[in-house]
């Protein structure tokens, strides 16, 4: 009789939140679902937008109209939703904080954001995450602190529920990367590296075992090599663009002393002329495998993983491999789960790899 009772009584598990992630020019949204071997993958989705992204998230009938089709198309269940603000929207603090005997982290944390931002900390929102160490527990905590301001992120949550979701967590986008990476590795000893390349900024984030380690800008992304093209070529940018979608970066080292044809002729003046700006990502990439040796006691990052606009071009997981002399490869999101049952892909997911993370978080606080 009690057995029958928990049944009638047990409610049904709600659906995992979907991770959601306005990015610069597309939606994408990823939802797994709970299985015994793992998470897999029930519904995933990357959109263009209509119009510019900002335009779209200040006209709330568009964006619930838009939202409404992008989650019509995949088997998505429920609206709640996992999130993450614009990183130029966020302020990412790297913070070697103190934690006297009897304080608490948090609190020491929000001393240390305090005291770096001043009055301005009184009308912001603060998260932080643990940068995993060797030494994890002594007095001293390396954090990243994510900093935002208290309007835009209500703005955000209002636009998000005027669009049809119901949010349950705004998350830090270094810490849902670090999440997917780490539901990727097979070795949780190893570190790796992902470059999330962007339009004028670049990310360099380092993953130790299944804990973030490192998150930095740097002075890299698509519209220094375009801009260095049309200067040197003397192309308007469109055409510099074009030069780059159809013959990459530039060949690769080995195929430099091949003689022959016009495409090697064009692939050896591109990376002639782009040298200086991979010499440039050659030291930040000596400079993070510094950091990693001294923070792990002479470990080495095991791999290479790109993502973002100059991933997508020929010849440069070959380029990378040169400037660091470690596996290279483009980041495939979808290779941390498996399919649901009746699951195909459909559309771009090149983008989607930050909306997996989000969706990998396992609850509101995790």
């Amino acid at each position: 009789m009690n057995m029958l009772r928990t049944l009638l009584t047990r409610t049904p598990a709600r659906p995992a939140p979907i991770g959601v992630d306005f990015a610069a020019q597309r939606l994408n949204m990823l939802q797994v679902t709970a299985s015994p071997d793992g998470p897999l993958l029930r519904a995933a989705v990357s959109r263009p937008y209509p119009v510019e992204r900002g335009q779209l998230l200040a006209d709330p009938r568009m964006l619930r109209s838009f939202v409404r089709d992008a989650l019509a198309s995949a088997p998505f269940a429920g609206r709640r939703m996992v999130s993450a603000l614009a990183p130029g929207d966020v302020r990412i603090l790297p913070l070697t904080v103190h934690v006297p005997s009897g304080q608490s982290e948090q609190g020491a944390v929000a001393k240390a954001v305090r005291d770096q931002l001043g009055a301005a900390a009184a009308d912001s929102v603060v998260d932080y995450y643990q940068v995993r160490s060797v030494d994890s527990s002594g007095p001293e905590r390396q954090v990243l602190a994510a900093v935002a301001s208290t309007a835009g992120v209500l703005a955000y949550l209002d636009a998000m529920r005027g669009a049809g979701f119901d949010p349950v967590a705004l998350d830090i986008g270094p810490a849902a990367i670090a999440r997917l990476l780490a539901a990727m590795q097979e070795d949780v000893d190893q570190a790796v590296l992902l470059i999330n390349f962007g339009v004028r900024k670049s990310f360099l984030t380092v993953i130790w075992g299944r804990r973030l380690m490192l998150d930095r800008e740097i002075d890299f992304g698509e519209a220094q090599l375009v801009e260095r093209l049309s200067r040197v070529l003397g192309l308007d940018a469109d055409a510099a663009l074009g030069l780059l979608h159809e013959h990459g970066i530039g060949i690769p080292a080995a195929a430099l002393h091949v003689r022959g044809q016009d495409q090697q002729g064009i692939g050896r003046t591109i990376r002639e002329i782009l040298y200086q700006e991979f010499a440039a990502m050659a030291e930040e990439l000596v400079r993070t495998q510094v950091y990693v040796a001294s923070r792990t006691r002479g470990s080495a990052l095991s791999r290479v993983y790109l993502n973002g606009s100059v991933a997508r071009y020929a010849n440069v997981c070959e380029r990378i491999e040169e400037l660091v002399n470690l596996p290279v490869e483009v980041l495939d999101p979808l290779r941390a789960f498996r399919p649901a049952a009746g699951f195909t892909i459909n559309t771009d997911m090149q983008g989607i790899a930050l909306a997996a993370g989000l969706a990998l978080r396992r609850d509101v606080h995790g």
